[in-house]
């Protein structure tokens, strides 16, 4: 049911005229006059009522929008969403895919959110057609926009849509959009450089080195260049595979894995040969999860610290910075390495 909006403007306010159709609504639903759900008047009927132009109404309705107080629906009209009125953030978070390491990501940011806003997330699965049907219905509907952005050129041009001083970049991308946008990113070339160059006596147990990588797109790329030069300039025999099964494994190699189907090869791999993983072989594995601490002996990782990363980029927001961070890379010491 569409509900009236009565506003008693004053001419002779400092305040703009959309600025208190704002606080009108506002005030509504305070008092419990206007609920979620409830259908607000048309930006005709405002206009006509109250002798505004549309660009008024429109300017009012679009803050409310990007709020999160109100939603709008093509060829309904505009309706209450959210009756918390002292939100100050309504983000939109576009992530590539839902796993264990990004589910802590995720709770880590609407943990340092909390009160000061509100976040709604979506999932591209690196598909572009995905991607430009979520970003091209977020123009102009939130506070702020966190992007994971997919794996194309054309992701440029999209993200390019959104007010650009609104969108921030997580996670992947610091490439690509180092120029553009503020960034809490993975330096994935420097981090496995530098962590296996500060963990040098660790590495140096075992005769070669084993990058098992499925893929040289993207940031994997970026992997594997820092695995080279770290491997080249100390220098250490390696090996860069993206079919474990395949490959003839020696005495004495040592892995880095970045997919969790080829962890599991190789724990299985080291029991059905009875190798002791930390001398007889070594396995270190991307992205620290609760269950590789009690996996075979426990197995060794190197991750970004996502749980810093969620609460890095709600502060860079909350306190209106456009900061370029690198997100710290950690190493997990345990008996597989």
């Amino acid at each position: 049911m569409r509900k009236n909006i009565d506003i008693q403007f004053e001419d002779n306010l400092a305040t703009p005229k959309y600025r208190q159709i704002i606080e009108a609504i506002h005030l509504k639903i305070n008092a419990g006059e206007l609920k979620k759900g409830d259908q607000l008047p048309s930006l005709n009927h405002l206009c006509k009522q109250y002798g505004l132009s549309q660009d008024t109404v429109l300017m009012a309705y679009n803050e409310l929008k990007t709020k999160g107080i109100i939603t709008s629906q093509v060829g309904k009209g505009y309706f209450i969403q959210n009756e918390n009125t002292d939100v100050k953030h309504n983000i939109l978070l576009v992530f590539d895919r839902l796993t264990a390491y990004k589910e802590e990501l995720y709770d880590s940011f609407k943990e340092a959110l909390k009160k000061d806003g509100s976040e709604q997330i979506f999932f591209h699965h690196n598909n572009l057609k995905m991607f430009q049907t979520i970003i091209e219905g977020a123009v102009g509907e939130y506070s702020e926009y966190v992007i994971m952005p997919v794996d194309h050129p054309d992701a440029i041009n999209l993200i390019g849509k959104l007010p650009v001083n609104k969108v921030f970049i997580l996670d992947q991308g610091r490439k690509q959009y180092k120029d553009l946008y503020p960034y809490v990113c993975q330096d994935f070339e420097r981090d496995i450089y530098r962590i296996l160059k500060k963990n040098v006596q660790l590495v140096n147990k075992y005769q070669r080195m084993v990058l098992v990588i499925r893929n040289l797109k993207s940031h994997y790329k970026d992997i594997a260049t820092g695995f080279r030069d770290y491997c080249r300039q100390h220098p250490v025999p390696c090996e860069i595979v993206s079919d474990i099964k395949s490959f003839e494994i020696g005495p004495c190699d040592a892995f880095v894995v970045v997919d969790d189907r080829d962890l599991d090869f190789l724990v299985r791999y080291s029991i059905e040969k009875k190798l002791i993983l930390g001398s007889d072989m070594g396995i270190i594995s991307y992205n620290e999860t609760p269950l590789k601490g009690i996996v075979g002996p426990g197995i060794t990782t190197i991750s970004t610290d996502f749980a810093r990363m969620g609460k890095s980029m709600v502060e860079m927001i909350l306190n209106n910075q456009k900061l370029k961070t690198d997100n710290p890379f950690l190493m997990n010491i345990r008996s597989s390495f």
